[in-house]
C-alpha cells in the first residue's frame, strides 16, 4: 500500500516540532514533559492501531513521533529569563 504525502499535514508537522523545540530551547517546558507526553500519544496510538485507522498508518505515525521525541531529547534547554 502506497500513500501519497500530506503537503499541509507535512507542513503541520514540522510546525509542530519546531515550536515544541522553541519551547524546550526557551525553558519554557522541560523536555521531560514534552517526552512523557509524546510517548503517551505513541501509547494511545499502539493501543488503537488497527481497529480506528489502518495499522500501517499507526505505525508510521509512531515512527514519526518517535523520531520527534528523539528529537525533543537532544536539544538543550536554556535556562529561563529571570523576571525582571
Amino acid at each position: 500500500m502506497t500513500f501519497t504525502p500530506d503537503p499541509h499535514g507535512q507542513a503541520a508537522f514540522m510546525l509542530c516540532e519546531a515550536l515544541a523545540l522553541l519551547l524546550v530551547e526557551n525553558g519554557i517546558i522541560a523536555k521531560e514533559q514534552l517526552t512523557q507526553a509524546l510517548a503517551g500519544i505513541v501509547e494511545v496510538k499502539q493501543e488503537v492501531a488497527g481497529r480506528t485507522e489502518d495499522v500501517v498508518v499507526s505505525v508510521a505515525s509512531i515512527g514519526l513521533l518517535r523520531i520527534v521525541a528523539l528529537s525533543i531529547a537532544a536539544a538543550s534547554a536554556s535556562e529561563p529569563a529571570p523576571d525582571a
